[in-house]
């Protein structure tokens, strides 16, 4: 059985003064119209960083000010009542940021929200490519075999060799030794040290 949401339009009223009337939907639609709610056109809106937005620009003491509102937060602000106080923030639950349907939307705090983020497939697959992309990229200059050589090299306790000649040796920067030596590039190789060099 399908189950059909008839949509439904609320005024949303900013705390300045407009040229039109804004009506937005519980299906996360949004339209202009003239001041007697007749003539109305659906907005669009922009696109930033995958978010919609409806924006405005007014001038204040001559001045041009940018004010902007997201779609999803409109809706939830006009559909959704706030269970509690701190809930400030809104989610999209399905992560798609296209999606801004009443059924898609709630409110949370900061903390649920970054929750609820790092569980994202979009941020998951983020890190995963981030982790290939410097795989790859730290291989350019240095074999897996040349990496292992000098975490040897950095590991043992009687090394005396400075980190700017390593760096010489392996043709790489002395930052880069310092990362490799921190795990922040090549961490991913484990080096046993026993078998340091010297």
């Amino acid at each position: 059985m399908n189950h059909f949401i008839v949509e439904e339009w609320k005024e949303f009223v900013p705390d300045f003064e407009l040229k039109k009337r804004y009506l937005v939907s519980n299906l996360g639609r949004i339209k202009s119209c003239d001041k007697d709610l007749g003539n109305c056109l659906l907005l669009k809106g922009s696109l930033t960083d995958g978010y919609n937005f409806l924006n405005f620009s007014r001038s204040i003491d001559g001045k041009k000010k940018y004010i902007h509102y997201s779609y999803h937060f409109l809706v939830a602000s006009l559909f959704i009542e706030k269970k509690k106080e701190d809930h400030t923030h809104v989610i999209h639950l399905d992560y798609d940021r296209q999606n801004n349907h009443v059924n898609n939307l709630k409110w949370v705090t900061y903390e649920e929200m970054l929750e609820h983020g790092q569980r994202s497939p979009y941020v998951k697959e983020a890190k995963r490519k981030l982790i290939e992309f410097n795989k790859k990229r730290d291989g350019q200059k240095l074999t897996v075999n040349d990496v292992i050589r000098l975490k040897k090299k950095l590991l043992d306790p009687n090394r005396k060799t400075r980190h700017k000649i390593l760096a010489k040796q392996f043709g790489i920067t002395e930052m880069q030794v310092y990362r490799i030596k921190s795990g922040e590039n090549w961490g991913h190789i484990q080096v046993d040290i026993k078998g340091a060099e010297n």
